[in-house]
């Protein structure tokens, strides 16, 4: 039977002292007057990743990168702790630099394995011990292959931790959204965050034979606020509210509350890479969506927040009925356009997510991608690299004996050979 704990901290003492901290910074902020001349104004130990303008960078070097999505490895939900401590190492020994898992999963929502959170309130939260030290293992196979972690907080989608969840059982409210704007809810996930960065990672003091906090880790890259923060579609304007504030406000918020825990670790957004303006007619085209404001994201105004110190896009061409002979649109008005607004803001932009379904079928027929995804992953590598990306990460690649399929690549697909050749390409970079 799996232990679980319970936290009750002093929300209020905390949220004062956090925000007498923001004011601090904020100051500073306007005396320095830029995002990396605050960067280099943390004090940062070593062995963490900064940035420095629109690169990261690592123990002085630069650091570029490829790496993969493997989401559920943090989770009870899957493959034995065993198998997580091999793949880190295939990752590596393939050139992998980076790894993106949940660091997140909430009771009801795991195919019945435990899940780290069972249960919250406005006032307290129920925790999960046993699976918590799955999370602990998963770092430190990742510290052990010499990898770095990008770590996610909650989902927008339910899967495995979202919005909802917290809503539903903080007020009794199924709407997702407010998540982002009611203080019960929004105090109760920062009680939970402030529990996680404080968690000393049990694995480390066997291995290591030292206690090391999450938010004292240097094999955690950058804490992300969400996975893919937005709203239902036209959600604000069906309200006659201004497209991507809410998002906006929330990711404001939050981003200077994890600051004043956590003075090492990069942040990000999560998000997507959605635009709430049109700029002329090619933005129009037949992918209005993307950039028209309905998703509820305003990625130009998000990426010049002072605490966010790197922009993430989320890219999937065939997901998203775009079809293959406009690639070309997808290379311009995608991946180009997103990355001169990060750079205009000073600061890297990963792909984050990107991929094309392996099992072809229909409908990657009827789009033009057939049944050949190595193909077009290349073509979206070939794109982040003459645009300037700091890093790319594919979903997902899944040594031999895990789980394949869909948008999951086995290893011995050819697509781990356009990945390996990126890592090659990434790593030669950094050199």
């Amino acid at each position: 039977m799996w232990k679980y704990f319970v936290t009750n901290l002093d929300l209020r003492a905390n949220f004062n002292a956090s925000r007498l901290l923001g004011q601090l910074l904020f100051g500073l902020v306007i005396l320095l007057g830029s995002h990396t001349e605050i960067a280099a104004a943390r004090d940062v130990p070593a062995g963490f990743v900064t940035t420095s303008g629109t690169k990261f960078v690592l123990d002085g070097k630069p650091f570029y990168f490829q790496g993969t999505n493997a989401v559920r490895f943090g989770t009870t939900a899957s493959e034995p702790e065993g198998q997580i401590y091999w793949a880190m190492r295939e990752y590596a020994a393939r050139g992998l630099r980076v790894v993106r898992f949940w660091g997140f999963s909430c009771q009801g929502y795991l195919d019945g394995s435990a899940s780290m959170i069972e249960w919250a309130s406005k006032d307290q939260i129920g925790y999960n011990e046993g699976a918590l030290q799955r999370l602990d293992a998963t770092l430190d196979a990742a510290r052990a292959a010499g990898l770095k972690v990008i770590l996610p907080l909650v989902n927008f989608e339910p899967s495995y931790c979202g919005m909802e969840w917290w809503t539903k059982q903080v007020i009794g409210n199924s709407d997702k959204h407010l998540f982002y704007t009611d203080d019960r809810v929004k105090n109760a996930f920062k009680r939970h965050v402030a529990t996680l960065l404080n968690r000393v990672n049990t694995r480390y003091q066997s291995t290591l034979g030292r206690s090391i906090r999450y938010k004292d880790d240097p094999t955690i890259m950058a804490i992300e606020i969400a996975n893919e923060p937005h709203t239902e579609d036209y959600y604000e304007w069906n309200r006659g509210l201004p497209a991507g504030e809410l998002v906006y406000n929330f990711l404001n918020d939050m981003s200077w509350y994890l600051r004043s825990l956590d003075q090492s670790h990069l942040i990000s957004t999560g998000e997507e890479g959605y635009k709430t303006t049109i700029d002329g007619y090619y933005d129009t085209y037949d992918h209005v969506w993307i950039n028209n404001g309905s998703k509820g994201v305003n990625f130009e105004k998000n990426v010049t927040l002072s605490q966010i110190d790197f922009a993430t896009v989320h890219i999937y061409p065939d997901n998203w009925n775009i079809p293959s002979h406009q690639m070309y649109w997808v290379e311009q008005h995608l991946v180009k356009r997103r990355a001169d607004i990060a750079h205009n803001a000073g600061k890297p932009i990963v792909l984050e997510e990107s991929g094309f379904n392996n099992d072809g079928g229909w409908w990657g027929y009827k789009l033009g991608y057939g049944s050949n995804p190595s193909w077009y992953l290349s073509q979206m590598y070939e794109f982040a690299n003459r645009y300037g990306y700091a890093g790319t990460l594919i979903w997902e690649l899944m040594p031999s004996g895990f789980r394949a399929g869909g948008y999951d690549y086995d290893t011995n697909h050819p697509v781990a050979d356009v990945v390996t050749r990126q890592a090659s390409y990434m790593n030669g970079k950094s050199n």
